[in-house]
């Protein structure tokens, strides 16, 4: 039995295919005699009859359906690895319309979308950063970043970084009211509560004594993590945000964690995308992001 070469099997993959070789002609360019010819000399290399031809149809036979199988599952890996080749060698390009939260968007996404932009000068930025949820199918948003836990939902998610929500205050604020105790301390401080993450009623809390539900006392109630970070540091009370988001005013002292031994579930930053595959333009991004997060310790 010779070793055919691709070319022969290429044209029966085709053929099997299309379960035509009329069609399988229009695919590959060629007559359907000239299709038909390639089939036979497979089957002669290999000496093996794979497909049952009459006048008015054909089918394959028990040996070209395992063959068909197989052949078929490696062509699609030669035009997996074709694609992927491709990709790293041609710069992607399109628009790529990016959904962020307002603080975690202008501390973690903003400042490398300059870098980006001079390593894939095809690609255009559509940037809508908010707190509000963000309709990704009905906005025509490309790739949403979002914090916490997601619901049930058709799109697809990826997690880019663990996170929870803790406490943290401005040290002037503890300086002035003292720091809390304990989580019963609490009732007695000023609280700043982010309606866009619905805390409004009830903060939850896990620690070593398990899980406590805190009703806050709001100082402030703001509808962005922006308003409520900065009364934050600017010493007006108690927050209950995002690690992630606050950690940036943390670095910089203008942020202290209150009560480390207790902070929200475990949640996460999460890419989310309504296709199965993400497209070339938002998966550079994210492989940008992620190789930038790597270096400043982020990620």
């Amino acid at each position: 039995m010779q070793e055919p070469s691709l070319a022969l099997v290429r044209a029966f993959v085709t053929v099997a295919r299309h379960q035509s070789f009329a069609r399988a002609a229009r695919e590959l360019g060629m007559t359907p005699s000239s299709v038909s010819r390639l089939v036979k000399q497979l089957e002669a290399a290999l000496g093996i009859v794979l497909i049952n031809r009459t006048t008015r149809a054909m089918s394959l036979t028990e040996a070209g359906q395992r063959y068909y199988a197989d052949c078929a599952a490696g062509f699609e890996q030669l035009r997996g690895a074709w694609e992927r080749l491709r990709d790293e060698h041609e710069l992607p390009q399109g628009t790529l319309r990016l959904s962020a939260p307002l603080v975690f968007g202008r501390s973690h996404v903003v400042p490398h979308l300059s870098g980006f932009m001079r390593a894939y000068p095809q690609i255009e930025i559509d940037l809508i950063m908010t707190d509000r949820y963000v309709d990704i199918v009905g906005e025509g948003v490309t790739l949403a970043i979002r914090i916490g836990r997601l619901e049930d939902s058709t799109l697809i998610a990826k997690k880019l970084l663990p996170n929870r929500r803790i406490l943290v205050a401005a040290p002037g604020y503890l300086q002035r009211h003292g720091e809390p105790a304990s989580v019963d301390d609490l009732a007695r401080h000023d609280c700043l509560v982010s309606t866009a993450s619905h805390d409004g009623e009830a903060w939850r809390l896990f620690g070593p004594e398990g899980e406590r539900l805190v009703r806050p006392r709001p100082r402030a109630r703001a509808d962005n993590g922006d308003a409520v970070r900065q009364l934050a540091v600017d010493g007006h009370g108690i927050a209950f945000h995002s690690a992630v988001t606050m950690a940036p005013s943390m670095r910089a002292g203008e942020l202290v964690q209150v009560l480390p031994a207790w902070a929200g579930r475990e949640t996460g930053v999460y890419a989310v995308y309504p296709a199965r595959a993400l497209g070339p333009v938002a998966r550079s991004f994210l492989d940008y992001l992620a190789a930038r997060w790597a270096e400043d310790g982020t990620a």
